[in-house]
Parts: C-alpha cells; structure tokens; sequence
C-alpha cells in the first residue's frame, strides 16, 4: 500500500505508470465524466467517480485478486481505511467478473487520509475501504481509480 501526493508517483515502481501519466496530462480530470474508460483494453483502464462520502461504518473493506488500484484524488478529502487480512472477516464470495470481494472488520483498522492531488495504491489482496466520510468535511469528491492488471 502506498499513499503519497501524486507529484511523487514516479518514485515508484508501478506497471503502466507511464500510461497513466499520459492519460493525466491529456484529460482535463475534472471535467471528465463518471464513466470507466479504457486506456489499454483489460490490462488498464479508469473509473471516474463523483460521489459524496459516507461514514466508514456504511462502507465494505474490499480487496481485489487481479487488479491493483491506483487511486487518485481530484478534488475533495476523504478517509480511506486498511486492515490486515488477519482481522477481516468474509461478506460473501469472490466476485470474478468484477474483481473484488467484500470484508467487514472490527480491529486493527488504520486511517489514511486523502486530499485532493494525493494517491493510493493499493496492491491485490490489500484490503481497503475507500470512500468514507473524513470529520466534517462532507464535500463532493472527484476521483480516479486507475485498475491496473496484475495477475
């Protein structure tokens, strides 16, 4: 799991960042709309979102087998919550077609929170629960969630 500002994300290694970084300086990324896009077929492509957060209690850790996440924030503050697969406790079966598989956990939970021009990164089988609602800060957020293909 990485969380860093977004000016930082080429100090990682992450696969089709330099795809991403394209796709970046040729969007106006707060203009586009809530819509997945594809960038390189099923290997890479983007969710657009636009959503008001909700309190994490309302939210599902999740985690994904195929796909990492690269999450970027455009717009907003929220709080984005990890745990350790040890204290996370199944909702459900695995999802293949959507990648993702549902978790609820009552300890051992850290917040991160995730401003606007910060990102995330979250590797296949880390489980997160993005989307939350951070104090009172209840304002629109824009975000892009690249789905890199791992596995």
């Amino acid at each position: 799991m990485i969380l860093d500002h977004f000016e930082n994300v080429d100090r990682y290694s992450i696969p089709q960042l330099n795809k991403i970084l394209d796709f970046i300086s040729t969007h106006h990324c707060l203009m586009l709309p809530n819509e997945q896009i594809d960038i390189d077929g099923k290997d890479l492509f983007v969710r657009v979102m636009e959503y008001t957060p909700k309190p994490a209690h309302d939210n599902k850790f999740e985690t994904h087998q195929i796909y990492a996440d690269l999450q970027y924030v455009v717009a907003g503050i929220e709080l984005m919550q990890i745990a350790p697969s040890k204290s996370l406790s199944p909702l459900g079966e695995y999802d293949k077609i959507g990648d993702y598989h549902f978790f609820k956990a009552d300890q051992e939970i850290t917040d991160l929170v995730v401003s606007k021009g910060d990102f995330t990164y979250f590797y296949p089988g880390e489980a997160h629960r993005p989307s939350c609602l951070y104090k009172e800060y209840n304002v629109l957020i824009k975000k892009l969630v690249f789905k890199i293909k791992i596995n």
